[in-house]
């Protein structure tokens, strides 16, 4: 597995939990408290053992811990802007999830990332479905899809169910998204220097 995804999860731990929970972790992996490499390739089992041992600590089940892992990810400003230019509202950012592995290989052509496959079911509902040695990588998605729902303003029910994850937008503007400029990345971060 990448050691991107390992630091990812370590990330999360660290910023939600606090270094005693990553130290906990890291401790019960037998690693060094440093952490990943982010560019080194470790084996699948490593990564099998950290969510298991990430969601023993944290005493969560492995499904909830990797959708927080999947929501925590969208929060990370650089990667919610990646997402939003994925679509105006958020149906059209839940289409537009078959184009993510694409644009992550440009970003990071060795990463590893599932297959998406999204089927409209009717007006607003979608069935996303996710091909991958790391089955797990739908929990993820799960918490990705509820984070952006929220980012975008939408109501919308997101159900894990197993094999793939089922998507019903009621509303579409349900509440307030968040801002989203897309020049405002660069231009504002010199801004503020």
């Amino acid at each position: 597995m990448h050691g991107l995804i390992n630091r990812s999860i370590e990330s999360f731990l660290r910023d939600s939990y606090g270094e005693a929970a990553w130290n906990s972790v890291a401790d019960a992996l037998g690693i060094e408290r440093e952490g990943f490499e982010p560019f080194r390739r470790y084996p699948d089992a490593d990564t099998h053992c950290l969510v298991a041992i990430g969601a023993r600590v944290l005493a969560k089940p492995e499904a909830e811990f990797l959708e927080d892992v999947g929501a925590w990810l969208a929060r990370i400003e650089p990667a919610r802007r990646l997402l939003r230019f994925s679509g105006a509202d958020f149906a059209d950012f839940v289409l537009a999830l078959e184009e993510l592995p694409g644009r992550a290989h440009l970003v990071l052509p060795d990463l590893d990332m599932p297959r998406i496959s999204v089927l409209v079911q009717g007006e607003a509902q979608f069935c996303v479905a996710v091909t991958h040695s790391f089955p797990e990588w739908r929990c993820v998605l799960a918490g990705v899809l509820r984070a952006m729902s929220d980012e975008y303003g939408a109501l919308a029910l997101i159900v894990d169910e197993g094999a793939y994850i089922s998507v019903d937008v009621s509303d579409d503007s349900f509440g307030a998204a968040r801002d989203f400029d897309l020049g405002a990345g660069p231009r504002a971060h010199r801004e503020a220097i």
